[in-house]
C-alpha cells in the first residue's frame, strides 16, 4: 500500500515539476527571442535612418542657393525644379507593429523623423503638380525653400536619432556608414 501511495504522490508531483520546468524554459526562450528580435529591429531601423539622413545631407549639399534659384527661375520662368523623393521607409512601414519595442525616449523621435520624411514626399509632389507653374516667382522659390528647410529638419532629426540609438544600445556597435 505504501508503494501505491508513494507513486500516487510522486507521479503528479514529478509531472508538475516537469511541466513547471518546461514553462520556465519556454518563457526564457521567448524572452531571449524577443531580445534578439528587438536588437535586429534596432539595427535595421538604424541602417534605414542612416541611409535617409545621408540622403538629406547629400540633398542639402547639392541644393542651389535661394539666390541662384531666383536667377534661374527668372531666366527660365517655365522651369520646374527637379527634386526627387528617394526616402526609404520599408523597415519602418513593415515593422510598425514592433516599433513600440524601441526605447520610449527614441520612440517619439523615430515617429517624428519618419513623419518628416512623409512631409518631404508631399512637398516634392506639390512642386510636380501643374499648379506649381501658376505660382508667383516668390511662391515657387518658397516652395523649394520649404523642402530644403524640411530636409534640414529631417537631417538634424535623423542625426540626433542615430546618436541616441548609439548611446542607448552600445552593445550593438552601431556606427554610421560613410559612402561618400
Amino acid at each position: 500500500m505504501e508503494t501505491k501511495l508513494m507513486i500516487a504522490v510522486i507521479g503528479p508531483t514529478l509531472g508538475f515539476f516537469l511541466w513547471f520546468g518546461k514553462r520556465l524554459f519556454d518563457d526564457w526562450r521567448a524572452a531571449r527571442r524577443a531580445r534578439h528580435d528587438k536588437r535586429n529591429l534596432i539595427r535595421a531601423l538604424y541602417a534605414e535612418i542612416d541611409f535617409n539622413t545621408r540622403d538629406m545631407e547629400r540633398f542639402l549639399a547639392k541644393s542651389v542657393s535661394p539666390e541662384k534659384l531666383r536667377a534661374t527661375l527668372e531666366a527660365y520662368p517655365m522651369l520646374i525644379p527637379h527634386i526627387t523623393d528617394a526616402r526609404h521607409t520599408e523597415i519602418y512601414r513593415t515593422r510598425i507593429a514592433e516599433v513600440h519595442n524601441v526605447a520610449d525616449g527614441a520612440l517619439f523621435a523615430l515617429v517624428d523623423f519618419y513623419g518628416t520624411l512623409e512631409r518631404i514626399r508631399v512637398q516634392v509632389e506639390g512642386v510636380n503638380l501643374p499648379s506649381y507653374g501658376t505660382l508667383t516667382l516668390e511662391g515657387r522659390i518658397n516652395a523649394v525653400e520649404v523642402i530644403r528647410r524640411t530636409a534640414e529638419t529631417a537631417q538634424a532629426g535623423g542625426a540626433s536619432l542615430l546618436q541616441r540609438f548609439e548611446r542607448d544600445f552600445p552593445d550593438l556597435g552601431l556606427q554610421r556608414q560613410r559612402t561618400d
